[in-house]
């Protein structure tokens, strides 16, 4: 949900990189013919992206078995997804790794723009090699993300507009604020992410950002962190408390808000303090109740 720039290489480039240390001159050759129908098929996904219609496409166009994009091949779907991106892509050491890690390394700080917390740690097929083969070695198919995020998406494809995930090349929405958080008051306080949308935003967007929330249960992450976070600053808020009173609470909750959203603004450390500051319950010494009702200093 946080945008990461294009990759400036192209998909012929990308995809000659990992024909180079081919032996066979026979399935050297096939792959070379097979070059038209990567490039043909890089161009419509990018029409596609830039449209926000990836959903529109369809997997047979995609699959040199199909010959959708018209091209008669000698190649299949196994030569181009594991043959070509396990093999000489993916692999360490194999010809087309450096444009692998060029692309892996270009998210900003080395954070996954899908979650926004977790490090890089692989290329995630925006859509599925398995379901669109020629896309496979495609730069623009190919997000950095953090080996979670690649895991839960799996290999579902969006059949209609409202339920494609986000692609950090083609959109951002990280400019407009749509992380919000809610106090659960008990012991101990917890909190709660949802999505709310700008006014600004059309329906369509909203449910989009949805889907993309829930598809890689940024709710269940963010409330993850939120819990350390909350143990780790219960003791500083006990003493401010004390020493201060409940209105210096709340400014110190305000600061550390302020401080977290100006560097991101859909933070979740953001969204909580925002919350907390906002929430007179744990302003008031909430934040000190534990599990069956006692206090953090008895």
């Amino acid at each position: 949900m946080w945008p990461v720039p294009r990759p400036s290489i192209s998909a012929k480039t990308a995809y000659l990189s990992c024909l180079a240390k081919i032996k066979d001159t026979d399935l050297k050759e096939n792959f070379i013919k097979a070059g038209d129908l990567i490039e043909k098929a890089a161009k419509r996904y990018e029409e596609c992206a830039v449209q926000g219609s990836l959903h529109i496409l369809d997997p047979k166009d995609f699959q040199p078995e199909e010959e959708g994009l018209g091209v008669a091949l000698e190649i299949t779907s196994e030569n181009l997804t594991k043959g070509l991106y396990e093999q000489r892509m993916a692999k360490a050491g194999s010809s087309g790794r450096a444009v692998y890690d060029r692309i892996k390394l270009a998210a900003p700080h080395g954070v996954c723009p899908l979650c926004g917390v977790r490090q890089v740690a692989t290329l995630d097929h925006h859509l599925p090699r398995a379901k669109f083969a020629a896309l496979s070695v495609v730069p623009l198919n190919l997000i950095p993300a953090c080996y979670d995020c690649n895991r839960f998406k799996l290999d579902g494809r969006p059949s209609s507009e409202s339920d494609q995930t986000l692609n950090p090349y083609f959109e951002d929405v990280s400019v407009s604020r749509w992380l919000r958080c809610q106090v659960i008051e008990g012991a101990p306080a917890v909190v709660r992410f949802f999505v709310e949308a700008p006014s600004d935003w059309s329906a369509t967007l909203e449910e989009r950002v949805r889907h993309h929330f829930a598809t890689f249960r940024l709710g269940e992450l963010y409330s993850y962190h939120a819990i350390t976070e909350l143990s780790s600053v219960r003791s500083l808020l006990r003493q401010i408390l004390d020493a201060v009173g409940e209105s210096t609470v709340r400014t110190y909750l305000a600061a550390q808000s302020w401080s977290a959203q100006a560097d991101t603004l859909n933070s979740w450390k953001g969204a909580m303090y925002e919350a907390l500051a906002a929430n007179d319950w744990y302003c008031a010494g909430g934040f000190d109740r534990l599990a069956g009702g006692g206090s953090a200093l008895l």
